[in-house]
């Protein structure tokens, strides 16, 4: 994962922003390419300097306001990515609030990982599930921060160690095309193995050929180039991981899942004053490090995927 987001250095250019867009526009067939780019490129730019600015002060921050700054900051990035596509955002109030919510109170003996936020009908985030991934949310439908966690590669030692359990394994990389993988690290699939590979298959959309060799299971496939895939790529190793529970699938892109997570820390750093204070004064409970490691995550992983969207790098 790269230190420095690169992408906002190459955007500081607005006549290097207009011809950006204008290529976006063009390949989405949207009508006037040239004027809509010519509209739009003073609010990218804005959206992703500003943006930066708050992650860059968020990676400094002390861990009380750190979640506020890098959700303010990965949240103006994401509106500039919107732009890329939608060249009228935002056309309405509706597509201004976060799109999700959370309980105000939190209960005695309060748990990071069982607390959840709830999918709203409009607002942001069901919106930029929509129009950028195409993944369509359930309104009401409840995303848990274990199951969220649960889908990042980087999460999965910390977890392992403070949780006992993980939510996803590594697919061993043969060479660009060719994975191995145990068949024990997917004992927690309670269904034949070749669900599994369905699952992976169906998510994929390429021809996926598959056999089993003693406890191994070889897959041929070319890795999705996606944002929105079944399988998650390490920031730093690059490896693939793929969930071992079919309850731990969850229809989220990446950058969907930090929104969530960063939205969620946000609101206790803002709004649950006693219980974040105890937490990270008192140091007497396992989330404190879990959430420490995921924000050092995601102010490495946010930039990188942003990165890879923009300029379609992996």
């Amino acid at each position: 994962m790269e230190q420095e987001p690169s992408f906002t250095t190459i955007f500081q250019s607005t006549p290097h922003v207009k011809k950006y867009l204008k290529q976006k526009y063009q390949y989405f067939s949207i009508g006037n390419p040239s004027e809509k780019a010519f509209q739009n490129s003073y609010s990218f730019v804005y959206y992703i300097q500003i943006g930066n600015h708050y992650f860059q002060q968020g990676k400094q921050a002390p861990i009380a306001i750190k979640p506020m700054l890098l959700f303010y900051g990965l949240s103006h990035w994401l509106k500039a990515a919107l732009l890329t596509i939608d060249t009228d955002y935002p056309s309405t109030t509706q597509v201004l609030a976060h799109g999700l919510s959370t309980r105000k109170r939190k209960k005695q003996g309060y748990q990071f990982l069982s607390d959840d936020v709830r999918i709203q009908k409009d607002g942001f985030f069901p919106y930029l599930s929509e129009v950028l991934f195409h993944v369509k949310q359930l309104t009401g439908e409840k995303l848990t921060m274990r199951k969220l966690l649960f889908n990042l590669p980087e999460m999965q030692p910390i977890l392992k160690t403070l949780v006992g359990e993980t939510g996803l394994v590594r697919l061993n990389r043969i060479n660009d095309d060719h994975f191995t993988i145990l068949m024990i690290k997917l004992k927690q699939w309670n269904d034949p193995i070749q669900s599994w590979i369905r699952q992976l298959s169906s998510d994929v959309h390429n021809e996926l050929s598959s056999q089993q060799i003693d406890e191994e299971i070889q897959l041929s496939f070319k890795p999705p180039n996606r944002n929105d895939s079944l399988l998650f790529r390490h920031g730093i190793d690059q490896h693939l991981y793929a969930p071992v529970e079919r309850s731990l699938i969850i229809n989220l892109p990446e950058l969907l899942i930090h929104y969530a997570l960063l939205y969620q820390l946000s609101m206790i750093c803002r709004y649950e004053a006693e219980w974040w204070g105890e937490l990270i004064y008192s140091f007497s409970a396992d989330d404190l490090p879990i959430i420490t490691n995921y924000l050092h995550t995601s102010q490495l992983k946010c930039p990188w995927l942003l990165h890879s969207f923009f300029l379609g790098e992996n």
